[in-house]
């Protein structure tokens, strides 16, 4: 009797179990949230500065030269020295054209002497000597005057004299060498200002003027800028790279930039450009494509962008794809849906920065490397952060 108790018993549980598996495998399964953290983007204002390597060049150089031929006797300044404006650098043997001198103010002399002495006569006796004789003692003594300065002058050609303010370089001949007219003695480079050479794309252009601030740096002196002024930008593209070429004069005070230095050249740009930028973190990258995710208060979608340069500080521009004050999920975007539930916790994500940072290159939408000198949009609204 027992036992067929136990079979009734058990006859009458089993569909009374599977009444209960039914329903409980009928009921939707519960989905999870994934918690994420959000960002409202803001703009940042980029200084289109100009970064290019150029080549140090003397604004002034010349190749100094005797406008006569003697033996050389004297160096007034040794190999490199800094000479100022009429100083005389050297001097050839001037024996010969200095008795030559000698010789025409004596003539001189003696001319002035008896013109004077016809005059003097003339005021006595007024018709002791003709007009004609007068007259042309008068011109044979400006004939002699002439001789005189003219010999002068040439005497100054037996001298070599410093035609602006600059620095030497060494000479190449020795004392007592014989040197014709035309032999380069030594050379003079003016060294303050110096002038940078540069070019710049066709697309810096059009932010480029002249009279703009430059900024440069050399090898020799890291922890060092000079800067100085663009003077000039070429009217036409060069055919061999397709660009530009730029001069600059640098201030060069302490003359420690020589020509032919290379230079790593900032040209700061006047002009600004403002691009939505967002953390590094929350962009995706799916083989040549990148997004973001963006939220719109309720769930999440997936948005293209197309990305310009890092700021070199945890940022990157943004140039199409998103808006100011979109909110771009910067946490939890791994394990994101379009359709997914979001739970949104509060941002532990750094504020973005308001202080500048330094030097700025050009946006290029091909161009990977850092970006500088930027400045924070003062009326862009600030973190989102939601609990």
């Amino acid at each position: 009797m027992e036992y067929k108790s136990r079979i009734l018993i058990g006859m009458l549980a089993f569909p009374m179990m599977f009444t209960t598996l039914s329903a409980l495998a009928s009921e939707p399964a519960t989905t999870s949230s994934i918690p994420i953290k959000i960002q409202n983007i803001k703009n940042r204002t980029f200084n289109q500065d100009f970064q290019e390597v150029g080549k140090i060049t003397a604004v002034d150089s010349t190749a100094l030269t005797f406008s006569a031929s003697e033996k050389l006797i004297t160096k007034c300044f040794s190999d490199g020295a800094y000479v100022h404006k009429g100083d005389v650098i050297a001097k050839l043997d001037s024996t010969q054209p200095k008795a030559e001198l000698q010789k025409s103010e004596t003539q001189y002399a003696i001319e002035r002497s008896k013109l004077h002495r016809m005059l003097a006569l003339i005021q006595k006796q007024p018709d002791a000597i003709s007009k004609q004789d007068i007259e042309n003692q008068k011109l044979q003594t400006h004939l002699v005057q002439v001789d005189v300065q003219q010999k002068k002058d040439d005497l100054l050609n037996y001298q070599l004299i410093a035609p602006f303010n600059g620095r030497l370089t060494n000479f190449k001949y020795s004392i007592g060498s014989r040197i014709s007219a035309d032999d380069v003695v030594v050379s003079l480079i003016k060294n303050d200002p110096v002038k940078v050479a540069y070019s710049i794309s066709q697309q810096e252009l059009a932010q480029a003027a002249s009279n703009q601030q430059v900024t440069i740096s050399v090898d020799a002196y890291k922890n060092k800028h000079f800067t100085g002024v663009v003077n000039y930008i070429a009217p036409e593209v060069d055919s061999q790279s397709g660009r530009i070429d730029v001069q600059a004069n640098i201030k060069n005070t302490d003359k420690l930039l020589i020509p032919g230095m290379f230079a790593k050249v900032t040209q700061h740009s006047a002009k600004n450009i403002t691009y939505p930028i967002v953390s590094q973190t929350a962009v995706i990258v799916d083989g040549d494509k990148r997004y973001v995710w963006l939220y719109d208060g309720q769930g999440v979608k997936q948005q293209p962008v197309v990305l310009g340069d890092n700021t070199n500080d945890g940022y990157v521009v943004i140039k199409q794809g998103v808006d100011v004050n979109d909110k771009v999920v910067v946490a939890g975007q791994q394990n994101l849906k379009p359709d997914s539930l979001v739970k949104l916790q509060t941002s532990t994500a750094p504020a973005l920065p308001l202080s500048s940072v330094k030097k700025a290159p050009q946006l290029s939408s091909s161009s990977n490397k850092p970006m500088q000198k930027v400045t924070e949009s003062s009326n862009q609204g600030a973190q989102h952060e939601t609990a």
